[in-house]
């Protein structure tokens, strides 16, 4: 018996239970990057990104790679804020009904 089970095709109920628990899906990833847009959005220009100056964005031609992230920061905390929003509520409910 111990050797049917060594030698057997099928993994047993425990190995696939922990082979699907490691994989790594696209939910996975679009929630590890909205993880990322929430963090983005959050930043307080006053206590935070003053200290980088990067609490305006100036809007010239040739951008700088500094003035690049203060303009998508700025971008995140306008305009993406309730699409954010919309992906949160989406990824909470995808979380309680499939866990």
């Amino acid at each position: 018996l111990k050797w049917q089970i060594r030698h057997s095709k099928k993994p047993l109920r425990s190995q696939a239970k922990h082979r699907r628990a490691m994989a790594i899906g696209l939910v996975h990833l679009f929630e590890a990057g909205l993880l990322l847009m929430n963090a983005a959005a959050i930043l307080n220009e006053k206590r935070f990104l003053k200290k980088y100056s990067l609490d305006q964005a100036v809007a010239t031609e040739n951008l700088g790679p500094k003035n690049q992230v203060a303009t998508f920061l700025h971008a995140m905390r306008t305009f993406m804020r309730y699409p954010l929003v919309a992906m949160n509520v989406l990824v909470i409910i995808y979380e309680m009904i499939l866990g």
